[in-house]
């Protein structure tokens, strides 16, 4: 085969192929460690992490030679993926870390992570809160998996007075909260004074998620937003076919906003690019981006038509070219 016709062969398989091939993403279940994580919240907002694992994978005690071996695992796929995990969400805290080291190796395939973090709390809207809240990412062997702990224990100065949690704690004494089976740092707002010493009531009605999908069909933003209600039912302006679904202190509430549009369309690609205005502000916000003056944008692309044309085009042009040459 002549260079001129193997360059030809090439360019046609590449050019099929990006235009073909998807990409796959995922992410599994955590079944490497059994794993209990008990926070421990200091006066000063710092807070002093202890986490217990135990390997129970068969596969990666293969692995394990000898407990230097072991050290090495845990301190890479725990210690390093939740510090990671932090810094993502929260980049300026720091991290100090025992004498010996954050892993110390117990018993029976088990190990203790230890380390502090300060800042574990920051001042917020509605008083101290936990800027690292959100789900929690265990990436092992190139895998992306949930970090799920077994449970998640938060103790807390005795003076200080829970402003609200999401998700609510599965069990509580006083200032000691317990969340069972999570694979993320529940969201949390404290006072720092006991209650009736002057600390200021927090709204009726606090924002705490909201999850936005834009339909280019239909024109809609699609929302589904959570609150922390202490009365009352939150007010979103500008929202329609609004529902609300009261669980508890937590309201759900689900309904569409019509946005401002922006079209774009090229050879290959349709790109719409919707905004909102949101009445209040959302710790976290899924599916959309915070643009100018406190809007929402939510951009959605798509491969355009003209690739379905213009593929085969280019296939038929390089079979010509082929036959050309063979002549």
């Amino acid at each position: 085969m002549s260079v001129r016709r193997g360059t030809a062969l090439i360019l046609a398989l590449v050019l099929l192929g990006a235009a073909w091939t998807q990409p796959v993403r995922g992410k599994s279940e955590q079944n490497v460690f059994d794993m209990v994580m008990l926070i421990q919240v200091n006066p000063d907002g710092s807070a002093h992490f202890d986490i217990s694992a135990r390997l129970t994978n068969p596969a990666y005690r293969e692995l394990v030679k000898n407990e230097t071996d072991f050290t090495k695992l845990v301190e890479e796929l725990v210690y390093r993926n939740l510090v990671e995990d932090l810094h993502e969400r929260y980049g300026n805290f720091t991290v100090y870390l025992p004498s010996s080291g954050p892993v110390e190796i117990t018993a029976n395939w088990s190990a203790r992570v230890n380390f502090y973090i300060v800042p574990f709390l920051t001042k917020g809207k509605r008083g101290l809160e936990c800027p690292y809240s959100g789900p929690l990412d265990f990436v092992s062997g190139g895998k992306v998996y949930s970090f799920e702990f077994r449970r998640i224990i938060l103790v807390l100065p005795r003076n200080w007075t829970v402003l609200y949690t999401f998700p609510s704690p599965a069990d509580r004494a006083k200032n000691v909260l317990i969340w069972e089976n999570a694979d993320y740092l529940p969201m949390i707002g404290v006072s720092t004074g006991s209650p009736g010493e002057g600390t200021s009531k927090p709204l009726s009605c606090n924002p705490l998620r909201i999850e936005l999908h834009y339909s280019p069909e239909e024109g809609k933003v699609f929302f589904n937003a959570t609150y922390m209600c202490e009365a009352g039912l939150p007010a979103l302006p500008g929202a329609r076919n609004v529902t609300y679904i009261k669980r508890g202190n937590v309201t759900e509430v689900r309904g569409y906003f019509v946005p401002r549009l922006e079209y774009d369309e090229g050879l290959f690609r349709r790109e719409w690019r919707a905004e909102i205005e949101l009445p209040e502000e959302f710790p976290q916000v899924v599916g959309g981006s915070r643009g100018k003056n406190g809007s929402i944008v939510i951009t959605v692309e798509r491969s355009s038509a003209g690739i379905q044309t213009a593929v085969p085009v280019i296939f038929i042009a390089v079979i010509i070219a082929l036959w050309r040459w063979k002549r």
